[in-house]
């Protein structure tokens, strides 16, 4: 539930900063995506952390109890995944 509270301010700033009061030019948004580099890395654990947790909750209930390791090993390796996607931008 945190996670979701905390997702709904993140998308919030994100719409207003990038959609509303931002520029479309190339530069621009380049610009700002340096300058907003960890907000984006706080982002993407917070939305891959709620995703991976959500859907771990649901496979416990109908798969059982062995299957919340699975969903673990995948949010670790999203994790990295889109971690490493913003550090190489």
């Amino acid at each position: 539930m945190l996670t979701g509270i905390a997702l709904v301010g993140f998308l919030g700033y994100h719409l207003v900063v990038t959609h509303i009061t931002g520029g479309l030019e190339y530069e621009e948004v380049m610009k700002r995506f340096d300058e907003l580099k960890l907000f984006y890395a706080v982002f993407v654990v917070i939305v891959v952390y709620h995703a991976f947790n959500g859907l771990k909750i649901i496979a416990k209930e109908y798969v059982g109890e062995k299957v919340g390791i699975l969903f673990d090993f995948l949010l670790i390796i999203a994790l990295a995944y889109g971690l490493f996607l913003l550090v190489t931008v």
